[in-house]
Formats: structure tokens, C-alpha cells, sequence
């Protein structure tokens, strides 16, 4: 699991969180078989989610869970026809549906603590996210 450390910042009530969060990467197509190693890299950064780095109507978001459905076999395909949704793009995070957790928020709608939702949830432990994605 992801390290989260709230930061002493003065007595705010909204403290600096820094995370460590891994990532899932599609690294290359797999245009038959099963995707392995070779087409997906598990990447680890480092992401601060103070209320200065978070944009406006934005929330940090912790993941608590992604669905792992047939239709993303697809998508890492590299074959565009018959496809509902594009390709996943080389070198940038899976995106699915997925659950999370507010961690910090610069939003009136969702406060910390809230659950929340996305239909492009990333494979991602933590992520900022615009609040027209999230119901």
C-alpha cells in the first residue's frame, strides 16, 4: 500500500499530504494473449496534495478500488476497430472505473473523507481529480 504522511504546516487545518503512489503503465501493445510484464510497468511517484497544489473544483483522491473488466484486454490491444473506448495510450496510467476516498479537497461539492466514483478512475493508488468526473 501507498505511504501517506500528513506535514505539519502551522496548524492548518488542512495539512501538506505526501504520497508515494504506484501506478499501473501501459508500456506496449499486446496485440495477442495475455498482457504481461512487457506491456505493463507498476511505476511509483511521488505526489504532494497540499491545498496550494490542488486546483480549483479538484480533489485528491485515494484509490480503494478498480475494476478489472474483459473490455481493457482490448485497449491494450493496438486495434482500433470495434472498440467502444480508444486504445490506452503507450507510457501513461490504465484508466478504468473505479471507488476512491477524498484525501483533500478544493471543491464546495466533496469534502475529506468522501466516497466517490469516476467511469475513469486511474490505476493509480492516489490522483487529483476534476469534479465533472467524479458522481
Amino acid at each position: 500500500m501507498a505511504s501517506g504522511e500528513g506535514v505539519d504546516n502551522g496548524g492548518d487545518e488542512n495539512p501538506t499530504v505526501v504520497v508515494e503512489s504506484r501506478e499501473w503503465v501501459l508500456s506496449a501493445y499486446a496485440a495477442a494473449g495475455i498482457p504481461t510484464a512487457y506491456h505493463l510497468k507498476l511505476c511509483t511517484r511521488k505526489i504532494s496534495f497540499d491545498l496550494h497544489s490542488i486546483l480549483d473544483d479538484h480533489v485528491a483522491v485515494e484509490l480503494l478500488w478498480d475494476s478489472v473488466d474483459p473490455y481493457l484486454r482490448g485497449r491494450m490491444s493496438d486495434q482500433e476497430e470495434g472498440l467502444y473506448f480508444s486504445q490506452f495510450a503507450l507510457d501513461e496510467v490504465i484508466v478504468t472505473i473505479g471507488m476512491g476516498r477524498v484525501i483533500q479537497s478544493r471543491s464546495s461539492k466533496f469534502s475529506k473523507g468522501d466516497l466517490v466514483i469516476s467511469n475513469f478512475f486511474p490505476f493509480s493508488e492516489f490522483y487529483s481529480a476534476y469534479l465533472s468526473t467524479l458522481g
